[in-house]
């Protein structure tokens, strides 16, 4: 259909898709991942923490309680423990205390003995006192018992001191019953007997703690105990005043602040009586904290409603076996409704019945105790003495039991009172009733079945017992047990097990089990039997809290009972999962599940051989080390859990046979040398080192279940292991290891894994002089040198740090001496071992035999190791070291500030251990700047060519060290201005070398006030920005008439002479490094010793701003605590952006939708661009300055402009409002020349180019406050600044992730955003300027460029980069004489080419062409709005030019905007003015032919012309709506132009 625009017809648009990319649009593929995919860059935690980890204040801030840190949860091995025990007994039977008036039937069973089944007393006194101390034997069998029956005050005393003096510091346990002495008194006195036992005679507290002393455990058993317990704590208090006010006890066994470790558990509070009813046992406080589990059946049963009717048997049963038959019937009335129930089992046996119900006591104590205490109090109580805890435990259970009968327990420290309602209470009562109802099934079956035939009788003995115990026989056949409702109670998990993150479990069940040596919590025996379902329905409801309720970071009540759980083999599989899941919510819940005791467990599990365990273990591993490795790396070593880890990634480690490290227990170098004793010094015999570059070994790289994921958990773990730890180093340090780290590095795709890889390589080398020379020989720094040019940064950074490790230091010619006499030790130690073996004759044993093989290989070892030693070469060394130096050197440039910052601690490492040759380098630096300074060529190239450092590796690391202090992150560049400050400040204290520097000092002084008295301006260059001064000004004028230079010329040779002396004493003979690196000695003058403060330093002017103040020489690298915190981040779960629900998730979706609906509405008004109205505005925006460069926002209402210095300003064009607005950063005599949005579709990020060749990246860009650089590098170096110069020119492509780079240099170079690294140099191919380059942004293959000769050039990447440009094209017809303004290709739409170049012409192109497909040119109408007949055309300037991403319409900018079609039509033409009533009084009106006052101006020109006026500076379309932007020159006005409704104008193009 051909449109009409006022009297002409427009000519045809294009309706086909150029250069033959309507391939692209045919695949239903492509299109697919086009609307679905979205990557976003630049967003990674590198870039939002610059590489560092979390401040320690935020930890401790901790506002989100992601931390929680608990630093104290490891429980020291001193801890104190309970060694004896006094029991003392107060029971005088047959006579009651005189304050009490017992009822007819009392309770009087004393720790199970009825005094009234003895005729005598004393019998029966004896027999209670040796069952207290079997129920307290339960508790702990280490702890010595003593009992004292009755005794009198000397008794008493005697037996306390007694135990004090044995005990020493430890904790005695004194336990007090009173219950036939009267109650004790207010003051807290205690009753005993006299020795005829006719009076009672009371013990005064304070008495009884000087005999016993501190720490204690106190048990009070009466009436009234809490008198006891309050009037103990008012003495402790008396005692600690006495001694501070000097008053001391010395008496007492103990000082008096010990007396605050002494617990008290007291029966009831002060005024309380013990309960006395029969049914129940006198001494109910004691069987709650020495039998619980049989006093919990016992109450159980007698609060039961069902008493009478479901357990009626066993108060019937038990009566009718253990009563006589004859009963007087005031007993027997009370006897039947005492159920003396005994469940079956041993306590210890968690098979058993008995063992289950004590199993799951224990849990759900704990977790009362930890839900209901505070941490500390939970650790001292429950965690530090096993005595204490069980107690503690048990007094729980009577906190519970004993207000039912009116006595309310008390304790110091005192325990709160929601104990006693906890609903986990109610869990225990659920689990009795379990077990009593399997026990009443059983005693039914029995009663049945005692009436059968002898035949039958015979099957019931061959049946499997369900429950053993005295007096029941089971009479069931096997099938008739496994048939049984609720008796096996899931004798297997019904646990499914899954995949865990990375961490594969699906193939566990087929993995062969493996032979191993049996361990106290790693045995496998039959299924264990589960009578209840305790513990699989925690487990249940765990997992319930994991998946609803872990984002509140509370802690789940269920954590003790999972740990309890890690004891079942049923269970133990799916407890580990759950518990991994857990650990990866975060530091907190590590620190939570630490505190609570799972160290020891998990520490335990490493002894099992399980295959399905190790990629559980691995995962909770790779947690705990992550969080707290100082503290588990002693308790690793001590129990060899280490070799866990390393057989993961060395199945064969530490089996008979392979050449491993693991056999030399007794040698603190594990290096297993028997099959290498003659193998020459650099070959060493591993499978593995001979087939490195193979792609695949069989049996080798998968010789386990593990996933790369796995292996890389294990890696981190043995690096946290050996850091900063020795003697973990020594254990760690095996060829097989070093060989297999090496084959990952080469092989695997996992980045994670060949990071930690490279990281272990070089923590097993540090500080070690002997492993450096091996692992030299081994290859391991040419593999660490593949690795500097790893795809991925923070392997690149792992591998500069893995170097760093490798540097030789100041001390390690004595740690050879050290080693060499460790060698020796061990050698003779074992020998002569080995000696006593083969002098016992006759007594030969294969145990012996075995370990005198042991000995050999151990001797072999360390001889091995000993001819290592003797063949270090130190000169070797040095050499590879200076290897490592020349090989980081390109990594100045790289892409990712992380490894530019680690690049930055190297060298200071470097620096540090080379100072004085650092020292001369900065001073011929110096010199040379000088001479260039003063314009004398001759002299600055007389002294390069006789400097001592010229060409040396040092003088291009300090080159280096000068590019990065200009970097464009803030934090290297503070870096390397400490570095810099750090060697000039030395450099004033130089014995030979500070007179000159000083008068150099002064002579920059007297210049930089001479030139700024006479200008005003800063003089100093870049140059000179390090040495005097922080001022980024250029020197204008560098001529002075005083020079320094010629005054040291005259003493060059004495001076340079006395510099290569220097060089020469510490080792460097020659100039060239090549030729020297060969031949370093370096002697005792090398150390650095202390900086020298400012006050004695010759040139203030230097460290003005302290920068090296702040941070110590060498740099301390924070890059392992970085990527610690990957381990304390969720793995399992998607993160926070990804995760349905999430504010951030919900923003994402909410842009997206926005976007697609930006898209939709703005598709109609393609029609509109051709038929509408271009000239109508929309607004004016000021920019204070004139903007250069200005960029629209695809969906957000920004507009990006950026002046001709530094200043970006971001607007929304909506509301006409500044959004934000900030500095770029240039150097002086810089500016911005490029600006690009990366990650429009989500939260976009503003990329900028300067001229001096540095790209930044910022985010938060629409706000002052919060905008910052995540990225900057240096996209090209040796930037050609002229006037003509276009400085840094970029092309990003979102859809692939590159950045296209060039500008004044011969190529265009190509960055991976993915990589942060340089992808390629393509060759541009021709000597001219490159002056615009455009891209396909959907494959991302095809660029064109646009040059100063008017040509254009098409470059495929797809092709070889010498063969990469495929087109060239002469532009204007192939005259020459103009430069191409701009080319672009079209996003959308048909893909049009299009280019302006400089004399107005305007050519289409297609790629497949060799000529233009449309060609028109822009001419100025001078007389367009006047009444002359004739319209005369004449050419002009054009100064921009723009491409419609998706319209078919360009804009073309000369001193009016003009808007055409693609076919080469005009559709309309207007001026660049302000909108009406709009002023700016910065602008010069005047000049444009515009009116001062404003008012009445509209699309119409000025009335006086406009031959004048300015030309557009800028234009800049939307890249959906129809809008356009421009700017004109000398003018800060941003005028925005909306495409409106069609408005006939009677214009004649």
């Amino acid at each position: 259909m051909t449109l009409e625009y006022g009297p002409q017809p427009l000519k045809p648009l294009n309706t086909e898709t150029r250069h033959g990319f309507e391939e692209q649009y045919n695949s239903e593929q492509f299109l697919q991942s086009l609307a679905n995919e979205f990557q976003f860059y630049f967003d990674d935690k590198r870039h939002k923490t610059n590489g560092n980890p979390i401040p320690d204040e935020v930890k401790l801030k901790d506002e989100d309680l992601y931390y929680q840190p608990i630093p104290d949860w490891k429980i020291v091995k001193d801890r104190q423990k309970t060694v004896s025990a006094a029991l003392l007994l107060c029971l005088n039977l047959g006579v009651d205390p005189p304050d009490v008036i017992k009822p007819h039937p009392c309770a009087r069973i004393e720790a199970g003995v009825d005094p009234l089944n003895f005729q005598d007393s004393k019998k029966a006194i004896e027999q209670i006192g040796k069952m207290l101390q079997n129920q307290y034997e339960t508790l702990s069998l280490r702890t010595r018992y003593k009992q004292s029956l009755d005794p009198c005050v000397e008794d008493v005393k005697r037996f306390c001191t007694s135990l004090r003096r044995t005990s020493k510091d430890d904790r005695i346990l004194f336990h007090y019953n009173g219950h036939g002495v009267p109650q004790p008194t207010p003051s807290g006195e205690i009753w005993v007997f006299n020795r005829g036992y006719t009076q009672y005679i009371p013990i005064s507290l304070y008495d009884l703690q000087t005999w016993i002393g501190a720490p204690s455990i106190f048990v009070w058993d009466c009436s009234s105990a809490g008198n006891i317990l309050n009037n103990f704590k008012k003495f402790v208090q008396k005692r600690i005043k006495d001694e501070d006010d000097g008053n001391y006890d010395n008496a007492s066994p103990s000082p008096a602040i010990a007396f605050k470790e002494c617990f008290q558990l007291a029966s009831c509070r002060e005024g309380e009586l013990l309960l006395m009813s029969p049914e129940l046992p006198a001494d109910l406080f004691t069987c709650c904290l020495t039998c619980p589990i049989d006093i919990s059946v016992k109450v159980f049963l007698l609060q039961s409603p069902l008493k009478d009717t479901k357990y009626k048997i066993l108060f019937e049963n038990m009566n009718s076996r253990h009563e006589s038959s004859k009963n007087s019937a005031p007993e027997g009335s009370f006897r039947s409704s005492i159920p003396n129930v005994k469940i079956p089992g041993v306590l210890s046996d968690r098979r058993s019945p008995l063992g289950e119900l004590n199993w799951i006591f224990t849990a759900i104590t704990d977790t009362i105790a930890w839900c209901s205490l505070p941490r500390n109090i939970f650790k001292k109580l429950f965690r530090h003495d096993l005595m204490v805890a069980a107690l503690f435990r048990n007094f729980l259970l009577a906190k519970r039991i004993m207000p039912w009968y009116n006595c309310r327990p008390i304790s110091d420290p005192e325990l709160p009172d929601i104990i006693a309602n906890h609903p986990l209470w109610t869990a225990w009562d659920v689990a009795i009733d379990e077990v009593l109802s399997k026990l009443v099934e059983d005693l039914k079956k029995e009663n049945m079945n005692e009436n059968l035939e002898n035949t039958i009788a015979l099957q019931q003995q061959d049946s499997i017992q369900g429950f053993s115990s005295k007096g029941i026989n089971h009479s069931q056949t096997p099938q008739q047990q496994t048939d049984i409702k609720g008796g096996n109670i899931h004798s297997q998990s019904r646990f499914a097990v899954g995949n865990l993150s990375t961490m594969s479990l699906a193939n566990y069940s087929s993995a062969m089990p493996r032979k191993s040596q049996s361990s106290p919590l790693i045995t496998q025996p039959t299924p264990q039997q589960q009578y209840t379902g305790f513990f699989e329905q925690n487990l249940t409801a765990f997992e319930l809290w994991l998946k609803y309720s872990s984002n509140s970071r509370k802690p789940p009540e269920q954590l003790p009972i999972v740990l309890q759980v890690l004891l079942s083999q049923v269970h133990r599989i799916r407890a580990l999962v759950l518990l991994s899941r857990f650990l990866d919510l975060g530091p907190w819940a590590v620190y939570l599940s630490l505190s609570i005791g799972i160290f020891p467990y998990v520490l335990k599990l490493l002894q099992s051989p399980a295959p399905e365990l190790k990629p559980i273990l691995v995962f909770i591993w790779a947690r705990i080390m992550s969080i707290d490795y100082a503290n588990i790396q002693s308790e690793l070593l001590k129990e060899k859990g280490y070799a866990y880890f390393i057989s993961i990634l060395v199945p064969e480690w530490g089996l008979g046979g392979s050449n491993n490290l693991g056999r030399n227990n007794g040698s603190s170098l594990s290096l297993n040398s028997g099959t290498m004793i003659n193998t020459p010094r650099n070959k060493y015999a591993s499978p593995i080192a001979a087939n490195s570059s193979s792609p695949h070994i069989p049996g080798l790289y998968h010789s386990n279940d593990t996933t790369d994921e796995q292996k890389a958990m294990a890696v981190f773990i043995l690096s946290a292991f050996i850091r900063d730890f020795p003697s973990g180093q020594k254990q760690c340090f095996n060829l097989d290891l070093v060989n297999r780290l090496r084959y990952y590095i080469e092989n695997s795709e996992v980045p994670l894994l060949r990071q930690w890889s490279v990281i272990l390589l070089g923590q097993l080398c540090y500080q070690h002089p002997l492993f450096k020379y091996i692992s030299l020989d081994l290859g391991v720094f040419n593999t660490l040198h593949h690795s500097l040019d790893d795809p991925v940064p923070e392997v690149r950074t792992a591998a500069l740090f893995a170097i760093q490790c490798s540097i030789i230091g100041f001390d390690e010619p004595e740690i050879v001496v050290q080693l060499k006499q460790e060698f020796d030790q061990q050698y003779y130690h074992f020998h002569n071992q080995l000696q006593q073996l083969q002098n016992a004759q006759g007594q030969q044993s294969p145990q012996m035999e075995q370990q005198q093989n042991k000995l050999e290989q151990r001797l072999n070892s360390i001889h091995f190791l000993n001819s290592q030693l003797e063949n270090i070469d130190f000169g070797r060394l040095r050499k590879q070291e200076m290897s490592h130096v020349v090989k980081v050197l390109s990594l100045v440039n790289d892409a990712s500030p992380l490894v530019r910052k680690q690049l930055l601690v190297y060298f200071s490492h470097i620096l540090h251990r080379y100072y004085n040759l650092f020292q001369v380098v900065a001073f011929d630096s110096l010199i040379g700047e000088l001479a260039q300074l003063e314009g004398n060529d001759i002299a600055r190239q007389n002294i390069e060519h006789n400097s001592a450092s010229h060409g040396s590796v040092f003088s291009a690391v300090w080159k280096s060290i000068l590019i990065l202090a200009s970097d464009g992150m803030e934090e290297i560049r503070k870096l390397a201005y400490t570095l810099i400050d750090n060697v000039l400040s030395r450099l004033g204290t130089h014995p030979e070398l500070k007179a000159p520097f000083a008068k150099m000092v002064n002579y920059l002084i007297q210049r930089r006030s001479a030139k700024s008295s006479m200008t005003g301006k800063p003089v100093f260059n870049m140059g000179q920005v390090h040495v005097v001064s922080g001022s980024d000004q250029k020197n204008k004028n560098p001529r002075v008439s005083d020079n320094p230079v010629e005054g040291l010329e005259d003493k060059s040779n004495g001076y340079y002479s006395s510099l290569n002396r220097l060089f020469q004493s510490l080792g460097i003979s020659e100039t060239s490094y090549e030729s020297k690196r060969e031949d370093y000695h370096f002697g005792a003058s090398e150390a650095p010793g202390e900086i020298p403060s400012s006050r004695n330093s010759p040139f203030p002017t230097i460290n003005q701003n302290n920068r090296m103040l702040n941070n110590k020489i060498p740099f301390k690298s924070t890059f392992l605590d970085y990527c610690f915190e990957y381990f304390q981040e969720p793995q399992m779960r998607r993160s926070e952006a990804e995760e349905p629900g999430s504010v951030e998730y919900t923003a994402r979706v909410w842009r997206r939708n926005r976007n697609e609906e930006i898209i939709q509405e703005t598709q109609h008004e393609k029609l509109l661009a051709i038929s509408g109205d271009w000239s109508e505005q929309r607004c004016t925006l000021d920019n204070k300055t004139q903007p250069k460069l200005i960029k629209f926002s695809q969906f957000e209402n920004y507009l990006i402009t950026a002046d001709e210095r530094d200043n970006i300003t971001v607007f929304d064009w909506e509301s006409s409002q500044i959004c934000s607005k900030f500095s770029n950063g240039n150097p002086y005599g810089t500016k911005i020349t490029s600006l690009q949005l990366i990650n429009e579709d989500d939260n976009a990020l503003l990329l900028t180019g300067s001229s001096n060749g540095i790209v930044k990246v910022f985010k938060n860009m629409h706000d002052s406050e919060d905008v910052e650089v995540i990225n900057s590098w240096r996209a090209l170096t040796d930037m050609l600044l002229t006037p003509r110069s276009s400085g840094l020119l970029l092309e990003w492509q979102q859809m692939k992730g590159y950045l296209l780079a060039t500008g004044d240099v011969k190529v265009i170079r190509i960055w991976d955003a993915h990589t942060e690294s340089m992808e390629v140099d393509i060759p541009a191919k021709t000597s001219s300027l490159i002056t615009s380059i455009t891209s396909d942004q959907l494959s991302g293959n095809i660029f064109v460029c646009g040059f100063t000769d008017g040509s254009l050039r098409v470059y495929d990447r797809r092709v070889d980069v010498r063969d990469a440009m495929v087109r060239v094209w002469r532009g204007n017809g192939g005259r020459q004489g103009s430069s191409i303004t701009n080319v672009h290709l079209q996003r959308g739409g048909y893909r049009e080419l299009v280019s302006g170049s400089s004399n107005g012409v305007v050519e289409l192109w297609d790629i497949r062409s060799e000529a233009p497909v449309t060609t028109f040119r822009d001419e100025y109408n001078q007389n367009l709005l006047s009444d002359a007949p004739v319209k005369k055309q004449v050419p002009t300037t054009l100064t921009c030019l723009q491409v419609h991403e998706h319209a078919p319409v360009i804009a073309t900018g000369t001193k009016q905007v003009k808007i055409w079609t693609t076919s080469g039509d005009i559709l309309s033409s207007f001026k660049n003015i302000p909108k009406s009533g709009y002023y700016n009084g910065t602008n010069t009106f005047s000049t444009n032919g515009i009116r001062s006052g404003l008012s009445g101006l509209s699309s119409t020109y000025g009335a006086s012309g406009n031959s004048n006026s300015s030309f557009l500076s800028s234009l800049a379309f939307h890249p959906h709506r129809m809008m356009i932007a421009a700017t004109s020159s000398h003018n800060s006005c941003i005028n925005i132009f909306a495409c409106g409704n069609k408005k006939y104008y009677d214009y004649d193009f």
